[in-house]
This record gives C-alpha cells, sequence and structure tokens, in this order.
C-alpha cells in the first residue's frame, strides 16, 4: 500500500549522510531549529536552504521523494503568502517564512532517509543521557520521540498517496480550484490521520523488533564513530549560528 521509501521509511544506500554519527545529526538538526526560530536574515535563511539542497544531493536519495514532500506543502505555501498579504508583510520576509517550513521539513526528511529507525532511537538516548542520573527511562522515550518526529512528514506523504489513489478513481483534483481542494484535503484528514497512525505503529514495531528490548543498553562502534564528514558539517552548522549571533549583535 505504501512505498518503502516514502517518508519516515529509511532509504537503505551508502552515503556520506547515513554514515554521519546519529549524535552529532540530532545537535546539527536543533542548531538549524534554533535558527529557523529566531533568525529573520535573509542571508542566513538562504545558506540554511543551501545546506538543506547539498545535503540532499549528497544523500544519494533520489530528488523526486523530496520535491514530493515539496509539492504536498503546496498549501501551507498559499496559506503563508494570504497571511502576509493580510499584514501586509513585505515579499521578503515572505519568502524567509516559506524557506521555514522547506529548511525544517526538508531536513527532517533527509534525516529519515539517512538514518535507521535504530540509529535515530541510539541518537536520542545518547544526547538524552544527562538525565539518567534522575532515573527516567530514557530508552523507551527515545524510542515514542523517534515516533513523534516521524509522524508529521508521514502524514504528508499518506496524504500524498490518498490523492493519487484518488485521482485513479475519478477525481482529478487538477481540474478543481484552490478551495475545492482544501475542502477534500479537510474532509479527508481522519482518514488520513487513520492511515498515518497504522503505518507509524507498523514502523515503530518493526524497529521494535530489531532493537530486541528497548529497556536494554546498545552501542554500535560503526554509529558511535565520529568522521571527518561529522566535524565538518557540524562546524558547518556552527558557522551558520555564529553568523546569526554576529548578525543580531550578541558577539
Amino acid at each position: 500500500m505504501y512505498s518503502r521509501n516514502s517518508f519516515g521509511s529509511y532509504y537503505p544506500i551508502d552515503s556520506c549522510l547515513s554514515r554521519l554519527n546519529p549524535v552529532v545529526k540530532l545537535i546539527n538538526f536543533l542548531i538549524i531549529v534554533l535558527l529557523v526560530i529566531f533568525s529573520m536574515s535573509t542571508y542566513v535563511n538562504v545558506f540554511m536552504l543551501l545546506l538543506v539542497i547539498i545535503m540532499m544531493l549528497l544523500s544519494f536519495v533520489p530528488i523526486k521523494y523530496y520535491l514530493n514532500t515539496f509539492y504536498s506543502l503546496r498549501y501551507i505555501y498559499i496559506l503563508i503568502m494570504l497571511l502576509c498579504y493580510y499584514f501586509h508583510t513585505s515579499l521578503e520576509v515572505c519568502l524567509v517564512y516559506m524557506s521555514k517550513v522547506v529548511i525544517v521539513v526538508e531536513y527532517l526528511n533527509i534525516l529519515a532517509y539517512t538514518t535507521s529507525p535504530s540509529e535515530s532511537i541510539y541518537g536520542i538516548e545518547k544526547f538524552l543521557s544527562f538525565f539518567n542520573f534522575l532515573y527516567l527511562p530514557i530508552s523507551k522515550f527515545s524510542f515514542k520521540l523517534n515516533s513523534i518526529l516521524r509522524y508529521f512528514p508521514l502524514y504528508l506523504t499518506v496524504k500524498y498517496k490518498t490523492q493519487k489513489a484518488s485521482s485513479s478513481r475519478g477525481i482529478d483534483y487538477n481540474s478543481l480550484n484552490v478551495f475545492k481542494r482544501i475542502y477534500l484535503s479537510f474532509k479527508n484528514h481522519k482518514n488520513i490521520r487513520r492511515l498515518t497512525k497504522y503505518r507509524n505503529n507498523e514502523i515503530s514495531k518493526c524497529s521494535e523488533l530489531r532493537l530486541y528490548d528497548i529497556k536494554k543498553y546498545r552501542t554500535n562502534y560503526r554509529t558511535n564513530k565520529v568522521g571527518f564528514y561529522d566535524i565538518f558539517f557540524l562546524l558547518f552548522h556552527l558557522v551558520l549560528l555564529y553568523a546569526h549571533a554576529v548578525e543580531g549583535g550578541l558577539i
């Protein structure tokens, strides 16, 4: 029913991004999230968008998978443009907001394709290991958090596939105007949400079987390794963070 290479699924291919340490990936993603939230600089957002495009190419994942996600967000772009027009926002600021959406979603897309479920959980677990002194169920929490992070992008993919299935049954979305498309999207929301939940649970059960036991500590020497590409990408993200700090007068 679903492609294995849809968002939320690991794309099994050897690339420099696939070999990155999952903890470093998580740190890089948090830096991007901070920049997306606090930076309104056009230059910083353009460089972040270029970084995402470069990472998409280096992931060796077919570009069409990224474009499918990009296309799924078309109504969000329209909504942003309408809000910017209503609040008399400049075109430059409107484009910055749209780029922020693309950056976050496509970055999550990259992480999903280049990181296996077990490595994702391992990265979150290692990152949260600081709280082990509180005797919290870090392993179980990491497993749940990994499923939550994959939910929204997986929802977009299921929505795209549902629309394709509807088109094959005679509903031509291309012939409908924007308002009818939005109406059908809201109408199908409940069914899409149910299918997304089912698919997410299916991925979680498969991951749990591979992890053997979420209550036990796991290690993987290849995953633990920090190599040249880890340092290179981390430095690039830190440079973007430094540029934002300098432009904002924080340094």
